[in-house]
C-alpha cells in the first residue's frame, strides 16, 4: 500500500473553488482505494472540511517540519509543496498563468507566486496537468521535460440529490425568469465584459453570476457589471450545491467566455445537468467541450449573443446541444481521473 500525503489547504480554507473541488474528490477517491493510505495535510483552514472517510487529516506541524514523517508520495494539489519528507513528489499544475507576465493578476503577485511555482516545479518528480492546454503552455515556457508531465483531466459527478425547492430567495425568484448563468471568480481572465456586452441588448434576459471577487473584482463590478440594469443582474457569492444545481438546470445557457482556463469545471457541471454551454474557442474550455458546446471567439460578444438567442427560439438546437453535453460529460469521471493518477504513482515507484 502506498502512503500518499496530499496538501489540501485550498479545501480546508474555502470549499467553493475549483482547486478545492479537485482536492475533495481526490481525497474521496483515495479514501476508497485499496492501494492508497491517504493523509490530508493543511496549513490553514478548517479540519471539519477534511472529514472524509478513510482519510487521516491533520494540520501541518513540527513532526513534518522536522522531517520525522516520510511518505512514499507527497502530492501538492494546490500549487504549494508541504514542508515534509517524501520518496517522490507529484505536483498538480491546475493552470500556468502565474508562470509568465499577463494581465490576469497583479504584477507583484505574479512575480512572487510565479517564482515560487517555477522553483517547486523543478523539484517535482512528476507534474500532473488538468488539461493538454496547460501542459502545452508549460512546455512552451520550457520549464520542464515532457517525460515528467502527465495530463490527468478532472471529473464531474452527477448531483447526489434530486431537484428540490430553492433555499436562497433570489434563486427561487430566478427560476421563473429567462437567465444566463456564469460560474466563476469575478476577475479579468474570466472576461465578464464579453458576458455583459453579449446579454445587455437582450432586454428580457437576466444575468446570474455565482462567484466571488478575484483580481480586479471590485473594479469589474463598478465599471463592467454596473452597466447591466440592476433588476437584470444577480450576483451570488456563495450558495448551496442544491441551489447551484437548480440554476444550471433552469438556465437558458451557461456562458463561460474566459481568456484563459486551466480546465473549466463549470462547463462539465452544466453539461451533466442538461444545461447548454457557450464557451471560448481557446484555452482548455475548447478541449473539454469539443463539439458538445457552442464555441465562440472570446473577443466577439456578438457570437455569444447570437448563440443564446438561437437557444431561446430553436428547441431542436437546444435539445441536440443538451444531448451532446450529457454524452460528453460522461467521458469525465472522478473514477477515471483517479485511475490515471494512480498510474502516475505506480510509474514513479516502480
Amino acid at each position: 500500500m502506498i502512503s500518499v500525503a496530499y496538501d489540501v489547504t485550498s479545501l480546508a480554507e474555502n470549499p467553493y473553488g475549483g482547486i478545492a473541488q479537485v482536492c475533495r474528490h481526490t481525497l474521496e477517491q483515495a479514501g476508497r482505494s485499496e492501494h492508497i493510505k491517504p493523509f490530508a495535510l493543511y496549513r490553514r483552514g478548517t479540519l471539519a472540511r477534511l472529514n472524509i472517510r478513510g482519510v487521516n487529516a491533520r494540520k501541518i506541524g513540527w513532526v513534518d517540519r522536522l522531517g520525522l514523517v516520510r511518505y512514499d508520495i507527497v502530492h501538492a494539489l494546490g500549487h504549494r509543496i508541504p514542508p515534509t519528507r517524501w520518496r517522490k513528489l507529484v505536483y498538480t499544475l491546475h493552470d500556468a498563468w502565474s508562470l509568465y507576465p499577463n494581465p490576469y493578476q497583479g504584477v507583484d503577485f505574479q512575480r512572487r507566486v510565479g517564482a515560487r511555482m517555477r522553483a517547486e516545479i523543478q523539484q517535482a518528480d512528476a507534474i500532473v496537468c488538468d488539461s493538454r492546454a496547460t501542459l502545452d503552455k508549460l512546455l512552451e515556457l520550457q520549464l520542464v521535460e515532457v517525460t515528467r508531465c502527465h495530463v490527468v483531466p478532472c471529473g464531474v459527478s452527477e448531483p447526489a440529490f434530486p431537484p428540490g425547492k430553492a433555499e436562497n430567495a433570489t434563486v427561487a425568484e430566478l427560476l421563473s425568469t429567462n437567465f444566463v448563468l456564469f460560474v466563476g471568480r469575478i476577475e479579468v481572465r474570466k472576461n465578464l465584459e464579453h458576458v455583459v456586452d453579449a446579454l445587455l441588448p437582450v432586454s428580457d434576459l437576466h444575468l446570474v453570476i455565482v462567484g466571488e471577487n478575484g483580481h480586479c473584482g471590485e473594479q469589474i463590478r463598478a465599471e463592467i457589471l454596473a452597466r447591466m440594469p440592476i433588476d437584470r443582474l444577480h450576483v451570488l457569492s456563495r450558495i448551496s450545491e442544491s441551489d447551484l444545481d437548480l440554476l444550471y438546470r433552469n438556465a437558458v445557457a451557461t456562458l463561460q467566455p474566459s481568456w484563459e482556463e486551466g480546465f473549466g469545471l463549470p462547463v462539465l457541471e452544466a453539461m451533466i445537468r442538461g444545461c447548454p454551454v457557450v464557451t471560448s474557442n481557446c484555452s482548455a474550455t475548447k478541449e473539454v467541450a469539443e463539439a458538445a458546446a457552442i464555441l465562440v471567439d472570446s473577443s466577439e460578444p456578438s457570437q455569444s449573443r447570437a448563440a443564446i438567442e438561437r437557444l431561446m427560439i430553436d428547441p431542436a438546437c437546444r435539445t441536440e446541444l443538451i444531448a451532446r453535453g450529457r454524452a460528453r460529460s460522461q467521458e469525465f469521471t472522478w473514477d477515471k481521473y483517479f485511475e490515471k493518477l494512480l498510474g502516475v504513482y505506480w510509474q514513479l515507484l516502480s
